[in-house]
């Protein structure tokens, strides 16, 4: 069994191809060429605290895997991120375990990624500017991801720790890649006339206000994935074009979704998986000034085609560690 570290997966996984292979994975959904339970979710203690655990397998594929992943909010007392996980893969043919993957960095690549996908899917072709509310792992990934999927030549960072945006961007600013990178102390300064606003936090309140918000915006949220988690305001749903990475999924956990129907916002037949727009079934953007809002919790199906791509890539540099069961 081969055991890839978050730095064999950054070695195996670069962000271009991560976002190809979201592309593949969306369009895998929307064609029902997938087999993916619904995520089991255990909560902890006060129920606070979760463990989550997400099989995931694309129809006629080598391997199978299963992500189990905690979620712990006050983790950073004790020195520890708040998300961890670890991704099995097995073969699909004999059922063999054959890696154990660093699920933590794993999902930070695959989730930017998907972001990512909707940008290259979604976004204005001239989009330039960037706002991303959130600081953490997922903040930085996303970052590049966007950076990756477009040409962003400015990028405005909103934490409500500020100590944080300023250390993520102090290390953005070492590389090449990343334009130079604005701290805010306002939300809606971050935001206001971006071409691209981005969230990744794990919030229960909207990040930003509705107001701030220009025609002709992306906005992409990857932090919230239970109902009670909320970083886009439930009412910019109604005037917006709505895309998932699956319409299942959103519907038992994006709060926004959720809470934007329960109010009336929007109609279960507004909402569109990103798949179908890879595939060519939906057309996407119809205008410039129009709004568009991709919304993800995250799904195996995403660790599964990441963890595939990444694991043949390990064997092929020989990268990872083998060891015996």
């Amino acid at each position: 069994m081969l055991i890839l570290s978050g730095h064999d997966i950054d070695e195996c996984l670069p962000m271009e191809v991560a976002i190809a292979a979201m592309r593949e994975a969306f369009a895998a959904v929307s064609s029902n060429d997938i087999e993916m339970p619904e995520r089991v979710s255990i909560p902890l203690g006060d129920g606070s605290k979760l463990a989550l655990f997400m099989p995931a397998y694309v129809k006629n594929s080598s391997s199978v895997s299963v992500k189990s992943v905690t979620f712990i909010p006050d983790n950073g007392s004790r020195g520890l991120p708040s998300v961890q996980s670890i991704v099995q893969v097995f073969d699909s043919l004999t059922g063999s375990p054959v890696a154990l993957i660093d699920g933590s960095r794993l999902t930070a690549i695959r989730t930017a990624a998907a972001g990512g996908a909707s940008v290259q899917l979604l976004a204005r072709a001239n989009s330039h500017s960037l706002a991303m509310l959130g600081s953490g792992t997922q903040a930085r990934a996303g970052i590049e991801a966007a950076c990756n999927a477009r040409d962003i030549q400015s990028i405005r960072l909103f934490s409500p720790t500020e100590a944080n945006a300023r250390k993520l961007a102090d290390d953005l600013s070492r590389h090449e890649w990343c334009p130079a990178v604005r701290v805010t102390s306002d939300p809606d300064e971050a935001v206001r006339g971006a071409d691209i606003v981005w969230t990744a936090t794990t919030s229960s309140v909207p990040t930003f206000s509705e107001t701030s918000i220009i025609p002709g915006t992306h906005i992409v949220g990857v932090g919230s994935f239970q109902p009670s988690m909320i970083e886009i305001s439930p009412s910019l749903f109604k005037s917006a074009s709505i895309f998932v990475d699956q319409v299942d999924a959103c519907w038992s956990e994006a709060g926004e979704v959720i809470a934007a129907r329960a109010a009336g916002f929007i109609d279960p037949d507004d909402v569109h998986e990103l798949g179908a727009v890879e595939l060519g079934d939906h057309p996407g953007r119809d205008h410039d000034d129009e709004v568009t809002i991709f919304k993800s919790v995250g799904i195996a199906i995403q660790d599964a085609v990441a963890s595939t791509i990444a694991l043949d890539a390990a064997r092929s540099r020989g990268i990872g560690v083998t060891v015996s069961m």
